[in-house]
């Protein structure tokens, strides 16, 4: 039977840990950012309660302006393939609401 190594790089700045002879690596603690930061303004309500739930308002504030084509793929993949809880009767209004986002 062949043995595979496997070597995890962590994309957060810390280096990367030799693999010990013949044994697994030694454990790395990461710590990643927590931000709690919510939508404000007129759609805060819909946004908060539809994209909130998975990761902060500044995640999204932080991605590249899209039209409300690009916004209404991203909700379906985030329906379809995350399984977040956005309602039917939320998605046009929720895709016009974040194609109408002022970035940062």
């Amino acid at each position: 039977m062949m043995r595979f190594r496997l070597l995890l790089l962590v994309a957060a700045g810390a280096a990367a840990v030799p693999l010990a002879a013949g044994g697994p690596p030694a454990p790395v603690a990461v710590e990643l950012p927590v931000e709690d930061r919510l939508f404000e303004g007129p759609d805060a309500d819909l946004l908060n309660a539809n994209c909130a739930a998975c990761h902060d308002a500044g995640m999204v504030m932080v991605q590249p302006p899209m039209t409300a084509a690009q916004w209404s793929a991203t909700v379906a993949k985030m329906r379809a393939v995350y399984k977040a809880p956005v309602a039917d009767d939320d998605v046009p209004q929720l895709v016009a609401a974040l194609a109408a986002l002022k970035r940062e």
